[in-house]
């Protein structure tokens, strides 16, 4: 399933393996004028496609510019 990216954000946490993983959140645009955010560890291709959605109130957390709750797909 091919998405759309709008925008991304990436934060970086600390692994026990040594180092930092970085999970990125991904916006990405719907065929109806809607969006969602999917969160992941990859390209960000590879997230929307196969990343978690998070909910409204998560991906606000990420996006707080702009994000509608009534264009946001649940």
């Amino acid at each position: 399933m091919a998405h759309e990216v709008i925008n991304t954000n990436a934060r970086s946490y600390p692994s026990e393996y040594g180092g930092y993983v970085e999970v990125t959140a991904v916006l990405v645009s719907g065929g109806i004028g809607d969006y969602a955010v999917y969160i992941g560890v990859g390209s960000d291709e590879w997230i929307a496609d196969h990343g978690d959605k998070l909910s409204f109130e998560e991906a606000y957390i990420h996006f707080p510019v702009g994000l509608e709750r009534s264009k946001y797909r649940d």
